[in-house]
């Protein structure tokens, strides 16, 4: 039942999944130079000038995954306690 209601609310997210995109990253382009600075090493980044570039970017991307996560762990917890109320 748990695993169902957990792969309910991802999909019944994916608005808010939408409009939090569009509050951290400008573009498509802006949230792909996001994962590229995730995946590269920061010493690369230093030596390339980018490093406090790739620091944001790389925490930018995980505030992203990090509150889409948190909002699906919260509906789950409040509709789980509403469906132990009424039983």
């Amino acid at each position: 039942m748990s695993l169902v209601m957990i792969i309910l609310l991802l999909f019944l997210n994916i608005p808010v999944y939408i409009f939090l995109f569009r509050v951290f990253f400008v573009d498509n382009d802006d949230y792909n130079e996001s994962i590229r600075h995730t995946f590269t090493p920061n010493i690369i980044s230093l030596f390339r000038g980018e490093y406090w570039k790739d620091r944001m970017n790389t925490a930018r991307l995980q505030f992203f995954i990090l509150i889409c996560g948190g909002i699906v762990v919260l509906e789950y917890l409040v509709l789980h306690k509403i469906i132990d109320i009424f039983r």
